[in-house]
């Protein structure tokens, strides 16, 4: 039983004259205008553009890995549309002739897709996009490192006074300890009397100081919970 050449079956004139099906020419891709194929390649590398996007976020770690893959992917598309020239045609011209012509014109058109020039605009709007989220990052994070700078701040201020007050006691008694005391006939007590009200006065006042730190010191602290919920 004799076997059939399908592609002579699907193409019996050709076949009748002793040409196989596949040694006839492909049908080149037919397009209307030069725009049509700028349409097509800024498609295509927004396409590739989206999915390197979804794979390698423009904020993610890998920046630089990113940046290189994006350079590869635009030449690669760059490339492809290169090659593909040969087997289109725009109007009933050969697309490299269009572009020849295109060029000789001398008048303002759509040039030619420059791979170079993609690849430096790519490069730029990444970088613009990871500095942009860099600041956005920066505007969220900034109340609350304040805050917390500041309660820091407040903190180490108040435990350097409380060391100062301490020493000062501490000098205050020693040198009380060291005065000796004679009852011998006592003038002036009214003054005495007004010397130790002030001292009490002032007691009342440091303790009144110590307790509006302390009230600072809250605030301070509720505000930076309430800043960092």
């Amino acid at each position: 039983m004799a076997t059939t050449n399908i592609f002579e079956s699907a193409f019996p004139q050709q076949a009748q004259q002793g040409h196989r099906a596949t040694d006839s020419p492909h049908r080149k891709i037919e397009l209307q205008s030069p725009q049509d194929l700028t349409y097509l390649i800024a498609n295509v590398s927004r396409a590739a553009s989206e999915k390197l996007d979804r794979h390698l976020p423009p904020d993610a770690p890998e920046g630089d890995l990113r940046q290189r893959v994006e350079v590869l992917v635009q030449a690669y598309v760059a490339e492809t549309f290169e090659r593909a020239k040969d087997s289109i045609v725009v109007n009933g011209i050969e697309a490299r002739e269009v572009e020849l012509g295109e060029a000789g014109k001398g008048e303002e058109e759509l040039e030619s897709f420059d791979a170079k020039l993609a690849q430096k605009i790519q490069s730029l709007a990444a970088q613009i996009e990871r500095e942009t989220l860099y600041l956005a990052n920066k505007r969220r994070r900034a109340p609350q490192e304040t805050a917390r700078n500041f309660l820091a701040a407040f903190e180490e201020q108040g435990r350097v006074w409380d060391a100062k007050l301490e020493r000062e006691q501490e000098v205050r008694v020693a040198a009380a300890r060291k005065t000796e005391l004679q009852v011998g006939r006592v003038e002036r007590v009214g003054e005495m009397q007004s010397a130790w009200v002030r001292g009490r006065e002032d007691l009342a006042g440091l303790k009144g100081g110590m307790e509006g730190t302390l009230e600072r010191m809250e605030r301070a602290r509720k505000a930076v919970e309430a800043v960092e919920k």
